[in-house]
C-alpha cells in the first residue's frame, strides 16, 4: 500500500530582523532620526535661537518709536575679548546727534560700521548705545540668524531624506522652502549692513 502524503503548509513568513511591523519601518531608520534629531537639528534649532536672542534688543530699540531719533557717526572701532573668554567681538564707538535738540553724546555704535561712517539711528534709555533705525536696523543684525535658518532648512531636507519614512516626504517642500527663506533674508541683511 502506498502511504498517501499529506500536502505541505506554507509557513508564515516572519518578520525581517529589525522590522517593526506598524508601518513597515524599521528599528534601525527609526534610531537614525532619532540620532539625527538630537546630534544635528537640536544644535542648528539652539544656534538659530541663540544667535536670533543676541540681536534681539538691537531690533527691539530700531523699531521702538518712543526711542529718540538721531545721526550717529563712528569714530573708532575694534575688538575686545569676552569676560572669561578668549573669543573676541567687534565693537564700535561714535558720537550721536539727537534730532530734536542737537545734543551730542558718546555711545556703543553698530558693531559692523566702521570709522566715519554716518547712520540714522535710535538711542536707548541709558543713552549708551545706538542701533541702526527702521528696516536696516531690523534686517542688518540678522545675518547670522539668517544662515542659521538656511542650516536649519538643509537640516530639515536632510531628516526627511535620510529617516526613510515615506510618511514625511510631503515636508521636503516645506523644508527647502525654510532654506530659501534663510538665503533671502541673509542676502537683505547683508545689503542692509552695507548701505
Amino acid at each position: 500500500m502506498s502511504r498517501s502524503r499529506r500536502p505541505r503548509t506554507a509557513r508564515p513568513k516572519r518578520p525581517a530582523a529589525g522590522r517593526a511591523r506598524r508601518d513597515g519601518t524599521s528599528v534601525e531608520s527609526l534610531l537614525k532620526t532619532v540620532l539625527y534629531v538630537i546630534f544635528v537639528l537640536t544644535p542648528s534649532v539652539g544656534w538659530t535661537t541663540a544667535a536670533t536672542v543676541q540681536v534681539a534688543p538691537d531690533i527691539r530699540l530700531a523699531i521702538d518709536e518712543s526711542a529718540a531719533t538721531g545721526t550717529v557717526t563712528v569714530l573708532e572701532c575694534g575688538y575686545r575679548k569676552y569676560a572669561g573668554s578668549s573669543r573676541e567681538w567687534r565693537y564700535c564707538e561714535g558720537d550721536f546727534v539727537y534730532d530734536a535738540t542737537g545734543e551730542e553724546v558718546r555711545v556703543m555704535a553698530y558693531g559692523r560700521a566702521d570709522p566715519d561712517d554716518v547712520y540714522a539711528a535710535r538711542i536707548n534709555a541709558e543713552r549708551d548705545e545706538a542701533a541702526l533705525r527702521g528696516v536696516k536696523g531690523v534686517l542688518a543684525p540678522l545675518t547670522r540668524a539668517f544662515v542659521g535658518v538656511i542650516l536649519l532648512g538643509v537640516t530639515l531636507m536632510g531628516l526627511v531624506f535620510f529617516s526613510s519614512l515615506e510618511r514625511w516626504w510631503p515636508f521636503m517642500p516645506v523644508a527647502g522652502a525654510v532654506a530659501v527663506t534663510g538665503v533671502v533674508g541673509t542676502i537683505a541683511s547683508m545689503i542692509a549692513s552695507n548701505t
